[in-house]
């Protein structure tokens, strides 16, 4: 919020010097004769002050910017650290989920149904996958 809020005083900085520096470039110009007698070089200098002033900033808009734009990227950072965790959590979840729903279909015709370890083949086969899953998502970082 802090660098939200120095950026807008920045822009209405910039909003204030803008037409001063188009008021004064038309004084030193000397397109306004009576007025600019004698004072070309006071008006040089007020001119020179609002250009470095308008430089700096634009310079430290920019710097402003550049500050937002790296805190976004660290917050988008940290939402995909939680995004592949929660991936991981999830492919952990679905693995013995589909492998349930397969067996409780009420089939008659699959034939691990009538083996005598098929049941116990597939709590296995579920904790084999989550197994190898857990392992390679710890060795990725996601867990």
């Amino acid at each position: 919020e802090g660098l939200y809020y120095v950026r807008r005083k920045l822009t209405s900085l910039q909003h204030a010097v803008l037409p001063l520096l188009e008021a004064v470039g038309k004084l030193y110009g000397g397109r306004v004769p009576q007025v600019c007698s004698g004072l070309q070089d006071y008006y040089r200098d007020v001119y020179d002050h609002l250009v470095r002033i308008n430089q700096n900033i634009n310079s430290q808009r920019d710097t402003v910017t550049t500050a937002i734009q790296v805190n976004v990227a660290m917050i988008t950072f940290g939402e995909t650290e939680v995004t592949k965790r929660l991936a991981a959590w999830g492919a952990l979840i679905a693995v013995p989920t589909f492998i349930a729903s397969v067996y409780g279909m009420n089939f008659v015709e699959m034939p691990e149904l009538k083996w005598t370890f098929g049941y116990p083949m597939a709590l296995g086969l579920m904790a084999a996958i989550n197994a190898y899953l857990w392992i390679r998502f710890r060795k990725a970082g996601w867990l």
